[in-house]
């Protein structure tokens, strides 16, 4: 055993009083004294790392040398999280993608308050310092020494040297807890500092290495969205130039740009696609932000890279030399170019056991990504036990809340220890890599490839084999599954099926590998490289997630999440299929060129590699709509006012960037259950800075979308339908540069309980225009504090009889003095609550969504002092019977965007005077549409306008839905009939750009 030094005085145990122990040379681990007859034996958790073959001892390690430990408790119900998890993923399941929010796994699995303080208690008495409990609910972060750790779990500490030079020390037995603490406890992480993860790709660095002229690193350009992009000539030329002594290398032979490869793959121009998925990056190293904008540059993307460092992150650079940054950069680029509509988040950690899995920690609890690539591993035999514990859980725990984790295999074949060059532990044994060998996450093996996809075999280097450590879970989604070759190593003679790797596979051979734009000269010219490996493949494969869960079609029930059992319950033409080569990378004449493809699942290559809208099709064919709901209408309630704590505690507004979690359900004539969705106006007052609202369910992802804009100063009012989180909330969110007061109407809201109303469409078509003596006798402005009473019963589409509420497009304009309508039902008393807010000579639209008076008619009221015209366009009624659509909740989602072509041709403001189309018919959610409820946001006009939105294959109607001024961005809502699947946009007065957002559709 190695020596401990400074060995302090033993603590008590469990309240029995030990002797302390002197050191003298090297001493035994510590024995506790004898327990009472009422108290267990102390037991050991997990198991000693084992020391890889051919490492060295060194000296041991000092008694003061620091160490930071994690200790990972059991989760509350261990059973209850797998049958979750099995449920979430099972499309038969009424759990199907019902996933945790951020946050609640905690309460839901955590360890139980009593088990936390027990095992925090243990630990201190111990002379632990033991901080706050992580957000997991699962983990309590220690801090010790070496001399403490070894008398607190029972062990002593050897140093070792491994062939690679890598030194670290390891304890020599598995941590000791008492026999009341040992259960509550998964693993113990950081007691073995010996090894670390290594990236998983291979290929060039300088040597072979394009170099390109500084001038070719320029910020990026407009952001494309949905649509594949194409490398730039002056670099695909630079591949191809041999002036510099290297032979010349071609797209789709040597190397595969994104748009070859995503053409080869069926992955280009997704067309289905609505605001961009956020990917997370695990990396355990720093990157070079110039690498990214030369990638960018030459491709056209914008795709936002930010980083998050864990704990302070790694501190080597970026360099070319020692290729520190080179997997971040092939990561990274390989998303941006197959998914250019993403946001990508690079977590960043430092390689050690205890700080990776931090990382990985962070990832998973902050749940800002639902997916997730990870191109770092290391064969399942050099990876301690404990730290492959507690990562697998941070696993299942992404799968509990719809997080899709992708890995890649590795590069060392069916040898999963071996690295060609050096003569590494375990080397000629059978092994796969963790983490890819986990049942949660997505293992990617490597294929070579050149010209075609039917012109496909394994790479030699393509991690996969046979999990000595993994079965299946519950679901079992690889029974049947067993590729030839298999054997059952992780529990011998059992009826379980160990854990199978790759499961999916995509182009690792460096020969024909990836571009990436990595490292540059003195004079800060950018070198090009193609780089393959596993590591190219795993971010392929998060791409595809990445598309699938931005589709359409996946929108109307959570993201793909735990993709394995639907994976492989696919077809077999969702993939295609390699059936030639093996993965024998040492060439053993022991394994038989084990593991060879062939037709159908197998060892090397998995199921296959992509034919990505099949896969896409397949993932999202499964999800349900989210369930069918009819909708109450209710007499406008204030339900929020942060200017006198209505809704929120204090008065003060709502800081930048800050979020207000507005419970609705059981709030102003809101039912505390059933409700689907709610209908609020939403109003901003007082402004310090210009911004804008988004409003999305309570413990979702915060979308991209947004639900109305002001300016400094401003009073600005927008109808928003928000669906309803799971706790009955929903989260108004200020995306302002200024402070600013939220104000909030309940006028309805959507359930799945009997008794509310179905939508019938209809025009738009013009009700009231007070300036045309349109549904009133004169042509007058309405006086101050004055009242229009508006006969909607029998006009413009809405039924003589039977109507309860009526959906209108509302309009103050040429107003002599600020002030706002009240919109209510004739006969009912006038409410506080508002629905459109103006200043003098303002022009301003609202939906108005409002019950209909027992004698057809509803009110509009100026509460202003001066005079205002108004005019109404009706887009629709609400009916008690059967007769009409029930509404669905969807999103919200960005369907339109002519800044970022998306939902266009090109990214370019329509003109004025001119159609713009919207198709709604590329996605299973909306095809068959009745109506759908956006939020349209016009911005950056030229002139002063107005557009309209009404069904295609229509005759343009004589309605608005938003007025604007030169310069203005306004938004509004938008309930407009479809019909032929597709739904128009006419703006009126010079150019505009034009944004919508996907609230909900009726069916």
């Amino acid at each position: 055993m190695g020596r401990r030094n400074a060995r302090r005085p033993a603590l008590r145990w469990s309240a029995v009083a030990v002797a302390a122990v002197a050191v003298v040379g090297t001493v035994t681990p510590m024995s506790y004294a004898a327990q009472t007859a009422s108290e267990p034996a102390p037991k050991r958790v997990g198991a000693a790392p084992k020391v890889p073959s051919g490492a060295v001892r060194t000296a041991d390690p000092a008694g003061s040398e620091a160490l930071s430990l994690s200790v990972v408790l059991e989760p509350r119900d261990a059973a209850a999280l797998s049958r979750f998890v099995a449920e979430v993923s099972d499309p038969k399941s009424p759990n199907y993608r019902k996933y945790l929010g951020t946050g609640e796994f905690a309460s839901a699995f955590g360890a139980l308050p009593q088990t936390v303080e027990r095992v925090k208690d243990e630990l201190e008495q111990k002379g632990l310092t033991v901080g706050e409990l992580e957000p997991d609910g699962l983990t309590l972060p220690v801090t010790t020494t070496v001399a403490d750790a070894g008398d607190a779990f029972a062990t002593d500490f050897d140093g070792y040297k491994l062939k690679d030079g890598d030194t670290g020390l390891v304890n020599t037995r598995a941590p000791q807890f008492s026999g009341t603490t040992a259960g509550a406890v998964r693993a113990v992480v950081g007691l073995s500092t010996l090894g670390s993860y290594r990236p998983k790709h291979t290929g060039t660095r300088t040597s072979g290495a394009r170099k390109a002229a500084a001038t070719s690193v320029d910020g990026p350009s407009a952001r494309l969205t949905g649509t594949t992009p194409t490398m730039c000539a002056d670099i695909r030329d630079l591949y191809a130039d041999t002036s510099g002594g290297w032979p010349a290398a071609y797209d789709k032979t040597d190397y595969w740009s994104p748009r070859s490869l995503a053409a080869a793959y069926n992955m280009a121009d997704q067309a289905n696609v609505q605001s961009g998925t956020t990917i997370a990056i695990y990396s355990l190293e720093n990157y070079d932000l110039r690498d990214m904008n030369s990638y960018q540059s030459c491709h056209g993307t914008k795709v936002p890279v930010s980083s998050v460092r864990v704990n302070g992150g790694p501190t080597e650079p970026s360099d070319i030399d020692t290729g520190v940054g080179l997997e971040t950069a092939l990561d990274v680029q390989t998303i941006i170019g197959l998914a250019p509509q993403s946001k990508i988040l690079v977590y960043q950690g430092v390689n050690s056991w205890t700080e990776g899995t931090a990382t990985y920690r962070k990832i998973v609890t902050e749940n800002r990504a639902k997916v997730v690539s990870v191109s770092w591993g290391l064969c399942e035999l050099n990876t301690p036990t404990d730290v492959m514990d507690a990562q697998n859980l941070l696993f299942q725990q992404a799968a509990a809340q719809g997080q899709t984790v992708v890995v890649a295999s590795g590069d060392s074949g069916s040898t999963g220890c071996y690295y060609p060059g050096e003569n590494m532990p375990n080397a000629s044994t059978l092994a796969t890599d963790f983490p890819s060998a986990s049942p949660y996450v997505v293992s990617v093996g490597g294929t070579t490839m050149r010209t075609a996809v039917t012109n496909q075999t394994t790479w030699v280097g393509s991690g996969g084999g046979v999990s000595s450590r993994y079965t299946l879970p519950a679901d079992g989604y690889q029974n049947g599954r067993t590729g030839a070759g298999y054997t059952d190593v992780c529990v011998p003679g059992s009826s379980q099926v160990c854990r199978q790797v790759p499961d999916v596979s995509g182009v690792g051979d460096p020969a024909t590998g990836y571009p990436v734009a990595f490292g540059h000269d003195t004079s800060g010219s950018q070198y090009w490289n193609i780089i393959g490996g596993t590591s190219g493949a795993a971010p392929v494969w998060a791409a595809l997630f990445a598309q699938a869960d931005q589709d359409l079609s996946c929108q109307a029930n959570g993201t793909v999440g735990y993709a394995n059992p639907a994976l492989y319950k696919l077809p077999a033409t969702a993939f295609r299929d390699v059936t030639t080569g093996h993965n024998n990378l040492t060439d053993s004449g022991n394994f038989s060129g084990l593991y060879k493809a062939g037709a159908g699942y197998d060892l090397a290559t998995g199921l296959g590699t992509p034919n990505g809208k099949e896969i896409v099709k397949g993932l999202c064919a499964a999800v349900p709509r989210s369930p069918a709901s009819t909708f109450n209408a209710l007499t406008p309630a204030r339900v929020l006012d942060t200017r006198y704590g209505i809704g929120r505690a204090g008065t003060s507004p709502v800081a930048v960037n800050g979020t207000v979690k507005l419970k609705v359900a059981g709030v102003g004539g809101v039912p505390a259950t059933g409700v689907t969705a709610v209908v609020i106006n939403v109003t901003a007052a007082s402004p310090s800075g210009p911004g804008f609202l988004i409003a999305y369910p309570s413990g979702t992802t915060r979308p991209t979308s947004s639900n109305m804009n002001w300016l400094k100063g401003q009073i600005v009012p927008n109808l928003v339908t928000v669906p309803v989180g799971k706790d009955g909330s929903v989260d108004l969110y200020n995306a302002g540069g200024g402070t600013t007061h939220f104000i909030a109407d309940v006028s309805g809201y959507y359930s799945t309980e009997a008794g509310g109303s179905t939508y019938l469409p209809k025009g738009p078509a013009r009700v009231l225009d007070t300036r045309g003596a349109i549904g009133v006798t004169t042509r007058t402005p309405v006086a101050g504090k004055g009242t229009v009473s508006l006969k909607v019963a029998g006009v413009g589409g809405v039924p003589a009889t039977g109507a309860t509420a009526v959906v209108l497009n509302v309009t103050a304009t040429a107003a002599t003095s600020t002030g706002h309508l009240i919109a209510y039902p004739n006969g009912a008393t006038r409410p506080t609550a508002s629905n459109i807010n103006w200043l003098t000579g303002q022009t301003r639209p609202n939906q108005v969504v409002l019950p209909i008076g027992a004698d057809g008619k509803v009110n509009l009221y100026n509460a202003g002092t001066g005079t205002v015209h108004f005019i109404a366009d009706v887009f629709g009624y609400y009916t008690p019977t059967t007769d009409g659509s029930s509404f669905h909740t969807a999103g919200p989602s960005r369907l339109l965007d002519t800044r970022y072509a998306l939902g266009t041709a090109a990214a370019k403001p329509v003109l004025g005077g001119t159609n713009l189309v919207l198709s709604l018919l590329d996605g299973h959610t909306l095809a068959n549409a009745k109506a759908v409820v956006l939020n349209v946001t016009a911005t950056a006009p030229t002139a002063n306008g107005f557009l309209t939105v009404w069904p295609d294959g229509t005759t343009l109607p004589n309605a608005s839905n938003l007025n604007w001024t030169k310069g203005q961005t306004v938004a509004n809502l938008v309930t407009v009939p479809v019909v032929n699947g597709k739904i128009d946009f006419r703006p009126n007065g010079g150019s505009v750009h034009v944004i919508a957002d996907l609230f909900g559709y009726y069916l």
